[in-house]
């Protein structure tokens, strides 16, 4: 059961294209990410966690930052002249 107990309760969230492909370049630009923070914090397994922590929210902040603002530019002209 989730926070509505009705479906069409739920507010909807739509997207149109370009923010679609654009979430999912984010999803694979945090995926790469996690995979290079990873293989660093490998090289010295004995600061594996402060080294893959530092490495990894260094790259996460800035990518996560350009999701939003690359998220809200991508609204069509119409939806941003409604909200």
């Amino acid at each position: 059961m989730g926070i509505f107990r009705d479906d069409n309760e739920a507010p909807r969230i739509s997207m149109n294209g370009r923010q679609k492909l654009f979430i999912l370049a984010i999803d694979f630009a945090i995926l790469a990410e996690l995979c290079i923070a990873m293989s660093a914090a490998t090289a010295n397994m004995d600061t594996f966690t402060p080294t893959f922590m530092r490495i990894f929210f260094a790259m996460f902040a800035p990518t996560l930052l350009a999701g939003f603002i690359g998220h809200r530019r991508l609204r069509n002209r119409t939806e941003s002249a409604n909200s």
